[in-house]
């Protein structure tokens, strides 16, 4: 059972691992217990032979929680019914609700980091990795890992395989909005994250660019919903905005589902966007993208891609000027200008 529960990113982050625990251990059955939001991630992922999933309280609507600790109760009564030998909380550090959840799971057996030696809950955890210094890439973290039980990696790419009803469904929608499938921008804004957001102007000239100088439709990607969402906030409003700054009126593409913004960004030939989940999404996926980064750590969270232009300046994305981006994006469709006609395979620079 590997335990990974947070965001969509973190999870893509895993899958080394959980390919390398596949082959490392062909025989057994390989489990995930991850966030509800996040399944669409691992749905069909080919080393994993169950998905578990849980609504996190923070998600979960109702006074105290209570719906996310009920469904919370429901799955680890399943899991401990399953009899895991082994729990892995899949974290960069100790995490005591990960390791709780690994002593929850009723497995003998908990490998992760240690806590603090004055931590009052380091039973969770009985396995560690010797001390010293750890990888600082996540994915290269998590494999570290799972080196200390014998497991040896097998490669650091991502795996993510699109729902196909989503990518049929996306795929309609371009067509019907004259969109060529494989020849479009995405630029996807959202960022929760107040330090990795860039201002809208600066997405509205990037886009100018890429309709103007490079001739390419562009398709703007948001988390949908209201801003007062409690729950998972949303920026239809700037949406709006955005698409009022821009010369070209752009495909507004919501993704109300993690399916469809998994779909659109296989579907398009280059993606926009700040650091977060899209950018992992693209990058498994193999698509050309440029990441503006806010203070997140590059060396901790850069997209594991060939194909990708990271760009940060200081701790805030909004330091980054356009001009940068423009560059950046000429530099990437000059490297891999193929892609843009539907290649996904192995390229090297034009």
């Amino acid at each position: 059972m590997v335990i990974r529960n947070d965001n969509i990113g973190d999870v893509l982050c895993t899958t080394p691992a959980l390919r390398a625990l596949k082959r490392g251990f062909p025989a057994a059955r390989i489990a995930a217990l991850i966030p509800r939001h996040c399944r669409p991630v691992l749905a069909r992922n080919p080393d994993v032979d169950d998905v578990f999933c849980y609504t996190k309280a923070k998600h979960a609507p109702g006074r105290f929680a209570i719906p996310a600790l009920w469904d919370l109760g429901k799955v680890l009564f399943h899991l401990r019914r399953g009899r895991f030998d082994l729990a892995i909380s899949l974290r960069c550090a100790f995490s005591r609700s990960s390791a709780w959840l690994a002593f929850a799971s009723g497995a003998k057996a908990r490998l992760g980091f240690a806590a603090p030696t004055s931590h009052p809950f380091r039973f969770f955890i009985n396995l560690h990795p010797p001390e010293g210094p750890i990888a600082q890439h996540e994915v290269d973290i998590c494999l570290e890992l799972l080196q200390a039980i014998g497991v040896e990696p097998v490669g650091r790419e991502l795996t993510l395989t699109p729902d196909p009803q989503a990518v049929e469904r996306i795929t309609r929608r371009l067509q019907q909005a004259g969109v060529a499938l494989d020849a479009a921008a995405l630029i996807h804004f959202s960022n929760r994250r107040e330090a990795s957001r860039w201002p809208l102007a600066c997405f509205a000239q990037s886009a100018d660019h890429l309709q103007e100088r490079m001739g390419l439709p562009v398709v703007l990607s948001w988390a949908p919903g209201d801003a007062n969402n409690p729950l998972f906030p949303g920026d239809d409003g700037k949406a709006t905005e955005l698409a009022a700054l821009m010369r070209h009126t752009p495909v507004l593409l919501p993704t109300p589902a993690l399916e469809d913004l998994i779909a659109a960004i296989q579907l398009s030939g280059c993606v926009l966007s700040t650091d977060g989940g899209p950018m992992h999404i693209a990058a498994a996926l193999r698509i050309p993208q440029v990441v503006i980064f806010g203070k997140t750590s590059t060396k901790q969270w850069a997209p594991v891609s060939d194909r990708c232009v990271v760009l940060q300046r200081g701790t805030r994305a909004d330091q980054v000027k356009v001009d940068e981006v423009v560059a950046a994006i000429d530099s990437l469709l000059f490297r891999w200008p193929t892609a843009l006609a539907g290649g996904r395979g192995p390229r090297g620079p034009a």
